[in-house]
């Protein structure tokens, strides 16, 4: 039986065609695959479903019969729930105080609590959901915070789940965790869209896989028809062959130099490293090893208690990122929404504001040599936005990465390129994408930083690898040298950590 069915869908907004003609169908106790290039209208088909948007034209059918969404909770109250990449929950409020917010009983009606307690243990030893109910979800890892949120659909007793990037940013035991209560619930009956950029999680977890492309439906396959360069050439409509550029950069003198870095509050401790001219400098560990912090020390977001930083042979105390700026250092951070980009900023203002200085005279905006950088920049990294007067939120996650790189691109002396995580979330055409803007920074002659918890993409950019575990650097590899064994090794073993604090 066809739980969810879009006939012919079609979604306008202003000057823009977010999906065109699109046919989808979830069929009962299905885990069914949504892919797609950022921007390809995933976010606008569930959007849809979620009663966020409306269709322009086209049917929209729920168990059989045809609806009208006009709003979320009339979505929640046909059956639909939908579990952001963002959470929505309130971090201040127990779990079990989320999943029945808005549906709590009176402060009387100690029966009724009792029951919510009961209905929400009964919830979670059904679907086999391991959850501390009475403490903030704050507190939690992402990973519990989104087992809250399928509690929370569970709860209202919804019949289709539809899933938006759940694996992004959680550890693979607690990825391996989720499909194991995915599967529970696909027995159970429940049917559930599954949106990922990770392929082979699709592959390995999804009955069917849809692809969308350019607002376009592609088809609907089994996923034991395709094979993953299939379904790339099918999402991106080229073969990506070569996912990782070859190196052509050469090598040069040193353009960054860290020695004894230390930083107590967050447990940074003793961290020496360089990176060269035209090199690309990858960086690998765990949650928790202190990589995102180590990178925000350098560009001034973390103050250093004590060690030395130097820039082209110059000795530099970076007292905030003003001064890293200056001396030609940028970040772009792992959480692109919220410390990347202004979110209610247009494109051209994101691009533009952290070298205002440059293109101003007297206080006054230059604005057609504004527009001229932008739109060269926007150009150059192919950012896909209606114009440069587009609001950043209303891109794509990947259209937004290229905005945080983009505003650095418009400095006046770049050395040293930070990138925090910057291919999560994104999809395979893209990341490709990223791979050889990277490598075209590093022809220029500037030293690339890349952090990732993806070892094939390190092992398929970068020139060396740092592994850090609890604060320190446990081992360094050169191209050739390292392989995923070793590098995981060395960030999950404690013996090297052990040996550092015994020579001490």
């Amino acid at each position: 039986m066809k739980v969810v069915e879009m006939i012919s869908v079609r979604k306008e907004f202003p000057g823009v065609v977010a999906l065109d003609n699109i046919d989808f169908s979830l069929e009962e106790g299905e885990i069914h695959g949504l892919v797609g290039e950022n921007g390809a209208g995933k976010s606008t088909l569930i959007n849809i479903l979620a009663g966020v948007f409306q269709q322009t034209s086209g049917e929209l059918r729920l168990f059989g019969k045809p609806v009208k969404l006009s709003s979320p909770s009339d979505a929640l109250h046909r059956g639909i729930g939908v579990v952001y990449q963002d959470t929505v929950l309130d971090p201040f409020f127990t779990a079990e105080e989320n999943i029945w917010l808005g549906r709590e009983p009176s402060r009387l009606s100690v029966l009724k609590g009792r029951e919510i307690k009961s209905d929400t243990k009964r919830l979670c030893d059904k679907y086999g959901i391991v959850v501390p109910l009475g403490i903030p979800v704050g507190t939690l890892s992402v990973a519990k915070q989104k087992m809250v949120e399928i509690l929370r659909a569970l709860s209202m007793n919804s019949k289709v789940l539809v899933l938006d990037e759940p694996t992004a940013s959680i550890t693979q035991s607690d990825t391996d965790n989720l499909f194991e209560i995915l599967k529970n619930l696909k027995k159970s009956g429940i049917s559930i869209i599954f949106v990922s950029h990770h392929l082979d999680e699709v592959f390995n977890l999804c009955d069917r896989i849809s692809v969308l492309r350019n607002g376009c439906y592609e088809g609907t396959f089994a996923s034991s028809e395709l094979s993953t360069r299939d379904l790339i050439k099918l999402m991106t409509n080229r073969d990506l062959v070569d996912q990782y550029p070859k190196r052509s950069s050469e090598i040069g003198e040193e353009i960054l130099k860290v020695s004894n870095l230390n930083v107590a509050r967050f447990g940074l401790k003793d961290i020496s490293f360089e990176v060269k001219r035209g090199e690309i400098v990858g960086f690998f560990g765990m949650v928790g090893s202190g990589r995102t912090e180590l990178m925000k020390s350098i560009f001034g977001a973390h103050e250093i208690d004590s060690g030395e930083i130097t820039i082209n042979n110059e000795k530099i105390r970076i007292k905030g990122p003003s001064k890293a700026m200056r001396a030609g250092v940028y970040l772009c951070p792992e959480d692109r929404r919220r410390e990347g980009v202004v979110q209610d900023m247009s494109v051209i203002d994101n691009l533009t504001s952290p070298f205002l200085g440059t293109l101003t005279r007297l206080g006054v905006i230059n604005s057609r040599e504004s527009r001229a950088r932008a739109g060269k920049v926007s150009s150059e990294l192919k950012i896909k936005a209606p114009s440069l007067k587009t609001i950043i939120s209303h891109l794509s996650g990947g259209n937004q990465q290229k905005v945080v790189l983009g505003k650095w691109l418009l400095g006046p002396e770049s050395r040293v390129f930070i990138f925090d995580e910057p291919t999560q979330g994104i999809d395979v055409g893209a990341k490709s994408e990223f791979y050889r803007i990277m490598q075209e920074i590093a022809k220029k002659g500037c030293g690339v930083l890349f952090v990732s918890s993806d070892i094939r993409e390190l092992l398929g950019i970068a020139d060396r690898i740092y592994v850090m575990r609890l604060g320190r650097i446990t081992a360094e590899f050169k191209r050739g040298e390292y392989d995923q064994h070793s590098i995981l090794e060395n960030a999950l073993s404690d013996s090297l950590a052990a040996r550092s604090e015994k020579d001490e």
